[in-house]
């Protein structure tokens, strides 16, 4: 039996197929690395992101931590100075309603005329004179040589000079004596900026 053999080297199938073949196959796998460097270039940069946001949080909460202790201490000085202030504010309220009797005694030896003599000083504060104001109210009761001199005194009480701090001198109670002086009461009110302790300060 002869063998037969086939002389022609054309192919049976076309080589243009085999080619377009391998070129789609080709296209396929450079886009298939293109997504893959894609895709880690996006994991690499989520996982950055991720890294910086907690780095970001982790120094945001140790900020807070520190300004929270900042704040604990501020508001315990705080409190210091605010129970601080309100001290000094009582002290002061205390201070300026603290009067003292020492203008008045000062204030009578001033007019006091020479033949005069004062006893039973008698001192009352929160009183009201005739227009409602609150003044600080002294009684007293004296001697005179005669008539005369309790006019001169009364008088005296009475100068345009006093009346910013003294108001309403009132003599009353007259009365002679078998050895011809005269006694009488006297009352008269001051001003409470006048017997002010704390005005009083200030001026020594």
């Amino acid at each position: 039996m002869k063998t037969k053999f086939q002389t022609s080297f054309i192919p049976r199938k076309p080589i243009i197929q085999k080619e377009q073949t391998k070129a789609g196959i080709g296209l396929f796998l450079i886009i298939s690395i293109i997504i893959f460097l894609i895709s880690v270039g996006v994991a690499g940069w989520v996982y950055l992101e991720k890294d910086i946001l907690i780095k970001n949080i982790t120094g945001e909460q140790n900020t807070i931590e520190t300004n929270r202790k900042g704040l604990v201490k501020d508001s315990v000085t705080i409190e210091k100075i605010v129970e601080l202030d309100s001290r000094i504010n009582v002290s002061q309220s205390l201070l300026d309603k603290h009067i003292s009797v020492y203008p008045i005694f000062g204030f009578l030896q001033q007019v006091t005329l020479r033949d005069i003599r004062f006893k039973n000083f008698v001192f009352s504060t929160n009183q009201k004179d005739s227009s409602g104001q609150d003044v600080m109210k002294v009684e007293m009761s004296g001697t005179a040589r005669d008539w005369r001199t309790v006019a001169s005194q009364a008088d005296e009480f009475g100068k345009s000079e006093y009346r910013p701090f003294i108001k309403e001198p009132k003599v009353s109670d007259l009365s002679l004596t078998q050895d011809g002086s005269v006694t009488f009461s006297l009352s008269v009110y001051f001003s409470p900026d006048f017997l002010s302790y704390n005005k009083l300060s200030e001026n020594i």
